[in-house]
């Protein structure tokens, strides 16, 4: 019995798939087979279910998971006390990390933080939408990610941390019929072409949340902030944006205007995420130290700029 067999059992009982995997581990299929089948000779029983069109846990095998699960996160632990104890935590960091304009999180600065404290661990960003970043903590791809998803759609098998919460603004072009009022209404807006995050991404939850129950049509869908507000300025549509991103920017650009929403509360909440069990890594755990005292001071800075 060794150390990775356990790891092709967990991989393949969350995957529901020996291909799935197999590619998660960076393994053959046939290597991975062979070894959780010695697995299950040496135990004496059968872990997985086999037909040809889908693999499930036996009985036996949902009962020794956890226990399986246990030993792994055991070593684990016994790896990040390890580095604790020597003074000094090197290796690998995966981050995933939605857009995050710097008026909400530096990520620059915070990775200067962190490489200055930690000089021996290689970090490697990952982009991409909350939900798709989400899966990917869940399936152990990402040490750690910041996403815009509310908590209530996390899976049993990640952790949210909330960071800070922050209330969307209508986002209108200069001249706009909507730009004379004082506030605008979520039934107002959706009178006019929307521009918004494709599904899958924090913002566009929110988005869609707040108009259930009210149609609307998005025109335009984009993935980055700036085309956001280029789109709005070319008068192709309306936007929802955090308001510190959005009033930034209507400081860069003249061809913007923005509102308070009424109705609804619109809110973006920015989440840390990371897997339940086993514990992460020590240069993940140190990481969340640094993402935590950022977040911190952040809290106290914005309490003093509020009085």
């Amino acid at each position: 019995m060794n150390l990775q067999q356990l790891r092709y059992v967990v991989a393949v009982a969350e995957t529901g798939s020996f291909t799935r995997a197999a590619a998660d581990r960076f393994v053959v299929q046939s290597a991975l087979s062979q070894q959780v089948r010695k697995l299950e000779d040496e135990l004496g029983v059968r872990l997985f279910e086999r037909t040809t069109r889908s693999v499930a846990l036996t009985p036996i095998g949902r009962a020794l998971l956890p226990q399986i699960r246990q030993v792994l996160a055991g070593v684990e632990q016994l790896t990040v006390d390890a580095q604790a104890l020597r003074g000094t935590i090197r290796g690998r960091l995966t981050v995933g990390l939605m857009e995050v304009p710097p008026e909400i999180l530096d990520v620059a600065a915070l990775m200067a933080t962190f490489h200055t404290r930690y000089p021996e661990v290689s970090v490697t960003l990952r982009s991409g939408g909350s939900d798709l970043l989400v899966a990917a903590v869940r399936d152990r791809k990402l040490d750690v990610a910041i996403v815009g998803l509310a908590v209530e759609s996390a899976t049993a098998r990640v952790e949210f941390t909330p960071l800070f919460t922050e209330s969307l603004v209508a986002v209108l072009p200069a001249g706009h019929l909507l730009a004379a009022e004082s506030s605008v209404s979520a039934y107002e807006l959706a009178e006019y072409p929307f521009i918004d995050f494709p599904p899958g991404y924090g913002l566009r939850h929110e988005t869609d949340r707040g108009f259930t129950g009210t149609t609307r049509h998005v025109a335009f869908e984009v993935t980055r902030v700036e085309q956001v507000v280029q789109f709005v300025c070319q008068g192709l549509g309306v936007a929802l944006l955090p308001e510190s991103v959005a009033r930034t920017n209507a400081d860069r650009e003249t061809g913007l205007t923005l509102r308070p929403v009424t109705g609804v509360e619109l809110q973006r909440q920015v989440n840390l995420v990371v897997p339940r069990a086993p514990a992460g890594t020590a240069a993940c755990r140190a990481f969340l130290g640094c993402v935590h005292e950022w977040s911190s001071v952040g809290a106290a800075r914005g309490a003093i700029d509020s009085r």
